[in-house]
């Protein structure tokens, strides 16, 4: 679904693993931002590091996929409750 006014709520359930949220708005939003443009700027840099190992491919070597998998990591951890996430498993 493209559109969810519910989406807050449901992130923050995700985080915390309850049924219910009882937070204003404005708690949930920045909640929210922060953990969002954190993501944002790293696929930012995953996305100009990945055009330079296209480039050169010698460059960055594996460095891209480790960083990935590790910020997968910290989003499964900082979001253990949610259902996409718990469908990835690591061998360490």
């Amino acid at each position: 679904m493209w559109v969810n006014w519910n989406h807050l709520r449901e992130a923050r359930k995700k985080k915390l693993g309850v049924t219910e949220v009882n937070i204003s708005f404005f708690t949930l939003y920045w909640w929210h931002f922060k953990l969002a443009i954190k993501e944002f700027w790293f696929l930012l840099l995953v996305c100009i590091g990945s055009l330079i190992h296209a480039i050169f491919p010698f460059l960055l070597d594996f460095a891209l996929l480790e960083a990935r998998i590790k910020r997968l990591k910290l989003l499964k951890k900082e979001l253990p409750n949610d259902e996409t996430l718990r469908k990835v498993h690591f061998d360490k």
